[in-house]
């Protein structure tokens, strides 16, 4: 806020300046013309040297505009753009407010980067070109007519493929680098929320390719949690609190994307729950509750499946 008066006060200031050096120049200008008895057209020279000075004025004015035009993009804006500026300002506050109005009390139906297909598509490790298209192509189809099957039943309004599809998708998946990446893994293929979808909303979604490479190995330590002794100790907010570190473990470090990352999948708990809570509340000193991966942990996992024990710390 500070900086925008500041800005705005040092414009007004530079206008006044250049518009007092204008008319004391134009001044100058007529000043002379007058003591020279100097004519235009015919005109008694007084009024030569008005004419001279008001032109000079003029003059000037227009170089500095012009110049300032020529070298800033906002003020060439401001002098031809600014009608169509404030439409698109219109514009773009009417969609802030129909984008509240759906938070506040729109029926979501899909939140963002949500898996929105149950299943996967494949690409095996160094396929042709062409049939890696016409696996994609085909994943393309089969998740298309899911989603429309399912969610236009939940208030989302069909999803119609463009008929430029096939170009769309040798641009996205024919490149190189998908062609590198394949070279290195199989390759997964995703179907994700590209935003919130609510009711009456247009299907949208975003097709993804994941490397399905190992991310973590079986029997591994993923993360750990102190846990003090006590009769205040809560077994389930700690598993709750290990998932959460386990999820953005899995985010950050492994780059898992957020609908494999957040699944977090406590296949084993070791004491069982009730021995773990026993032994916090009648012991003494501080435990440390551990995860570790189950098995082996790939994208094609579908999450992150962890054991979970509880020690005494040493």
């Amino acid at each position: 806020m500070w900086v925008d008066i500041i800005r705005g006060s040092g414009t007004i200031l530079i206008i006044m300046i250049v518009a007092g050096a204008i008319a004391y120049v134009g001044d100058r200008v007529g000043h002379q013309v007058g003591r020279k008895r100097m004519t235009l057209f015919g005109i008694r020279p007084r009024y030569t040297s008005t004419i001279v000075a008001v032109g000079t004025g003029m003059l000037i004015a227009f170089s500095v505009t012009l110049t300032a035009i020529l070298a800033s993009q906002q003020v060439k804006t401001a002098f031809f753009k600014l009608n169509a500026l404030n439409a698109q300002i219109q514009e773009l506050q009417s969609r802030e407010h129909e984008l509240e109005s759906k938070v506040n009390t729109g029926q979501l139906v899909v939140r963002v980067d949500s898996l929105m297909v149950p299943f996967y598509g494949s690409i095996p490790r160094n396929q042709a070109v062409d049939k890696r298209l016409k696996n994609v192509k085909t994943f393309y189809s089969d998740a298309v007519d899911y989603m429309n099957s399912t969610y236009t039943r939940l208030g989302l309004k069909k999803f119609v493929p463009p008929g430029d599809i096939d170009k769309t998708l040798r641009e996205n998946f024919g490149t190189p680098e998908v062609t590198v990446a394949s070279m290195e893994s199989n390759l997964l293929l995703v179907v994700t929320a590209d935003q919130n979808l609510y009711r009456n909303d247009p299907i949208h979604f975003q097709l993804n390719v994941i490397g399905d490479v190992r991310r973590f190995q079986k029997g591994g330590v993923i993360a750990s949690l102190v846990i003090p002794a006590g009769a205040s100790a809560n077994v389930n907010l700690a598993v709750n609190e290990l998932q959460n570190i386990v999820a953005n473990i899995a985010a950050s470090d492994w780059k898992l994307p957020a609908f494999l990352a957040n699944n977090v999948q406590v296949v084993q708990v070791y004491p069982d729950a009730q021995q773990m809570a026993s032994q916090l509340a009648k012991g003494s000193g501080k435990y440390v509750m551990t995860a570790f991966a189950e098995k082996d942990i790939y994208p094609h996992s579908g999450g992150v499946p962890i054991v979970v024990t509880l020690t005494q710390a040493k």
